[in-house]
């Protein structure tokens, strides 16, 4: 009987989850597998004897802990340093979450990134996401910027800011696995009300990840200083809606002029959102690249198997 005859449903969704974070040579532990599975009603250990067959058919591959679509054991030892790097590079995005929550009308910050998911090597950056407060987004983000610019030599290592919303305006427009696993993935280090208002605005991110569960244990607090207080109170009287209007318009000028040629319209749009509740600086467009990468890598896999489309 042809191969494809015997891969099951739950088979499939395995293989589609493993088959996204191959795409950054990630292997997944059993329990990964399970929170990141495009479908539910299944359990953990229905999962591990489906895993236990693939590897016994050579479709899935286990070293150690961990599992892959590719017959890669170096794999392994990348996991486990980039786990171990990851550890030190959390503890320096704890006190520069600090440092960035410290600035006139930021909200909440947010790890995003490889960070995330537990995962750094010596070309990593520590990938921000910050809420502001709504009409105040690009005061926030230009004191930020300018602050890195001035004070980090505008290094992106550790202080990488590069995606912003306000309080007021929290669901993301592009829906795909991309986006979807970036908010499924994010650790809030400031404000964790507002980390739960974010995933309770796109609950869209279940049709991807109908077994994401919050950690109960979050309990990141958020409580502005004196400083922060004054500095805002100073700003508010300083006609800041055209401050900020004003901030947004320089900042999408000089995206324009520095990115405008190497996208094209609409892309250039997804990749350097500015709007007055948005701002997302992605020069390479990363997110088109993976989605695009992965649905390649899915149409590999239907010349061998019937996989379905993921809805």
């Amino acid at each position: 009987m042809d191969r494809a005859d015997h891969i099951s449903p739950l088979s499939e969704s395995i293989i589609r989850t493993l088959a996204y974070y191959d795409l950054f040579d990630h292997p997944l532990t059993a329990g990964e597998i399970f929170s990141f599975l495009p479908t539910n009603h299944v359990t953990q250990e229905e999962i591990d004897r489906e895993l236990t067959m693939l590897d016994k058919q050579s479709l899935v591959f286990k070293m150690g802990a961990f599992y892959s679509l590719q017959n890669n054991p170096i794999l392994e030892n990348r996991r486990l340093k980039g786990n171990i790097m990851a550890e030190k590079y959390l503890n320096i995005a704890v006190r520069q979450s600090k440092r960035i929550a410290s600035f006139p009308f930021v909200r909440s910050v947010m790890i995003s990134g490889s960070l995330s998911k537990g995962y750094a090597d010596e070309n990593s950056d520590i990938d921000f996401f910050v809420v502001t407060e709504p009409g105040r987004l690009w005061i926030a983000r230009t004191l930020l910027v300018a602050y890195k610019r001035l004070f980090l030599f505008n290094s992106h290592k550790y202080f990488c800011v590069n995606y912003f919303v306000d309080e007021k305006h929290l669901e993301i427009e592009e829906k795909n696995l991309f986006t979807a696993t970036e908010l499924a993935t994010l650790i809030p280090l400031y404000d964790s009300g507002h980390y739960r208002e974010l995933l309770l605005s796109n609950s869209w991110l279940y049709r991807f990840y109908p077994n994401f569960r919050m950690s109960s244990e979050v309990n990141a607090n958020g409580a502005a200083g004196f400083a922060k207080r004054m500095a805002e109170w100073i700003l508010n009287h300083c006609f800041p809606g055209r401050i900020d209007r004003f901030f947004m318009q320089l900042t999408r000028q000089r995206w324009k002029k520095l990115y405008g040629n190497l996208l094209p319209f609409r892309e250039f749009g997804i990749a350097f959102k500015s709007n007055p509740n948005v701002s997302k600086n992605h020069p390479r467009n990363f997110q088109k690249q993976i989605v695009i990468r992965y649905e390649e890598r899915i149409q590999a896999f239907r010349k061998y198997f019937p996989l379905n489309s993921l809805t």
